[in-house]
């Protein structure tokens, strides 16, 4: 951060001719790098998408080539495990020698010598029998020896031809059925095919520096082009994405899959192969800059001079008026910006003393005045005399109603002036309310009730004057003075939750509807309404606390004031 400031600092010192320079430097060198890196990434942004294309059709035409050859050895599975001879050699309990000798030799050699002959990618055929066929040579194998692996279950649970590996060793396996035998036996057909010869397909991408993964469903490795084939090379957790970073290389990501074994095929390519031919771009784009640095400091140099010569003339001037020289001339016949604003430096020195004298010291005075009308339009004073005169007369011809009500808006007025403070105590609030309420009362002949719930733990708290009065007022006004049947309810409440107080004025007037409730807080209507109340709540306290009206057409009104705990210690 010290450093930061220091450069800051630093520059802001520079000569303005200097700072000149800069600017003609930077302005120069933004788009020539902007257009120089643009260029530079489309084209190497082009190379990707190119080499992604030949490089997807590439592995898609050697993906299916495997699916091809791995059909292939699909269809050989399912013709054997079909051939009826051999599934009725695989579920005969044999009880003599020679019909076993004839069933190995001229039923189960004869059949897997024809396929593999035909097929030359199968290495070995396995039968694994349930039967009591003697285990012979590499061909028929008790079915006891494959019960403890992995994917026998699979293949138990399974009429298709499954595909599995192990190490360099890929091999399918399917179950032989029998629809004709009472009591067929468990019979497996296991078929190891040449691992090298399956996947030698993906030489020609692996010589142009492409490496290749084949993981089965459960992300385990079949095939990996990596020196170590039995393991990933590239992380897993990787290959989600279209490129990413790993082992210090940036690679570019292809992927497809083996329709028959739903095995998933990952190429990864350095992208640094791909774009190594777009550099001599970027070599190209530094050549210009260099030019362009030395043909903006020459340009720049003597644009400069040329625009400096005038404002050194008015440094000159503004430091003598800086010293209290208002008498300075400053004049330029220059028709351009810097000729303007020195003649309107000019100006603005032969208005400065008039603003001073007049604008400036007729405006306090207009504020002051303003001031004095404000505090001239309620004089406490003055009311109180007057509201005392009126209850003295009253009480002398014996006018109780008169006398009440002018002690009722005395207390009213006192509580709501509060002496120029714009805080005061809930309980004086309260004294207000149940003022405006009494004269309220008289004025409507005790046509409505009202009803105090105020917990005695609020009353020392501080609030905001005169906020409780106008949701009375409105309480009135809008709601239980438009009952056709009278019988109008007010209930005033007020209590301690958690950090906050909470007022609850309800009535059990008109309502009012949805429409309109929504508007309340929101437009402004004459006098002091509902907006200004939450306002006030809201500026002084924040947004979280201020007034909740809820209301039902026809049955009433609801509003709800929310401001901070405030004790008076």
């Amino acid at each position: 951060m010290q450093t930061w400031k220091a450069l800051k600092q630093k520059i802001g010192d520079f000569r303005f001719q200097t700072k000149i320079k800069l600017s003609f430097l930077l302005v120069s060198m933004i788009p020539v790098i902007v257009l120089g890196s643009f260029c530079f990434s489309e084209t190497r942004s082009l190379l990707v998408q190119q080499s992604k294309a030949d490089l997807n059709a590439t592995l898609k035409q050697s993906v299916l080539s495997v699916n091809n050859q791995l059909d292939v050895y699909n269809k050989v599975m399912n013709f054997l495990s079909f051939n009826q001879e051999i599934v009725n050699a695989a579920n005969t309990t044999y009880t003599s020698a020679y019909e076993m000798y004839d069933q190995l030799n001229n039923v189960i050699d004869q059949n897997f010598f024809t396929a593999r002959y035909l097929n030359t990618g199968v290495e070995q055929i396995i039968l694994y029998t349930g039967t009591n066929l003697p285990p012979h040579g590499n061909t028929v194998r008790p079915i006891d020896e494959i019960k403890e692996d992995s994917w026998y279950p699979l293949v138990m649970k399974s009429v298709d031809v499954l595909w599995f590996s192990s190490g360099k060793s890929v091999y399918s396996v399917r179950r032989l059925l029998s629809t004709k035998q009472e009591n067929p036996k468990d019979n497996i057909l296991f078929a190891l095919v040449d691992y090298d010869a399956l996947f030698k397909t993906f030489e020609p991408l692996e010589s142009h520096g492409a490496e290749i993964m084949i993981m089965d469903s459960n992300g385990d490795s079949i095939y990996s082009s990596g020196p170590d084939r039995e393991n990933s090379v590239i992380p897993i957790s990787d290959k989600t994405a279209d490129e990413f970073h790993w082992s210090g290389k940036n690679y570019t990501v292809l992927q497809s899959s083996i329709p028959i074994t739903g095995w998933k095929v990952y190429l990864y390519k350095p992208t640094s192969l791909i774009t190594n031919s777009a550099w001599w771009i970027a070599l190209t784009v530094l050549l210009m800059i260099t030019a362009c640095i030395a043909a903006v400091v020459v340009a720049g140099t003597l644009f400069s001079r040329k625009i400096m010569l005038p404002i050194h003339r008015l440094h000159k001037n503004m430091k003598l008026i800086g010293e209290g020289n208002l008498e300075v001339k400053v004049f330029s016949d220059s028709k351009d910006e810097i000729g303007d604003l020195i003649r309107g430096f000019g100006s603005m020195l032969g208005r400065t003393k008039t603003l001073i004298d007049t604008v400036y010291v007729g405006e306090i005075a207009r504020k002051e005045y303003e001031m004095k009308a404000l505090q001239a339009q309620i004089n406490p004073h003055f009311l109180y005399n007057s509201l005392s005169l009126i209850n003295w007369r009253a009480l002398r011809i014996h006018a109780t109603d008169i006398s009440e009500m002018a002690q009722l808006l005395s207390t009213f007025y006192r509580t709501t002036l509060n002496k120029g403070e714009n805080l005061i105590l809930v309980s004086d609030e309260i004294l207000n309310v149940q003022s405006y309420i009494k004269i309220q009362l008289i004025m409507h002949s005790n046509s409505f009730e009202i009803d105090y719930q105020i917990d005695d733990s609020i009353l020392s708290c501080r609030m905001p004057n005169l906020m409780l009065q106008p949701l009375i007022e409105n309480a009135i006004i809008h709601g239980i003075e438009n009952r056709e049947d009278g019988g109008g309810i007010i209930h005033l409440s007020g209590k301690k939750e958690g950090q906050s107080i909470v007022f609850l004025i309800t009535d059990n007037g008109i309502g009012v509807e949805q429409e309109r409730l929504a508007l309340l807080l929101k437009s402004q209507p004459k006098g002091y309404g509902l907006k200004n109340v939450n306002d006030r709540a809201v500026v002084m306290y924040g947004e979280q606390y201020g007034l909740t009206i809820n209301s039902i057409l026809g049955e009433g009104t609801q509003v709800v004031l929310r401001i901070p705990y405030d004790e008076h210690n």
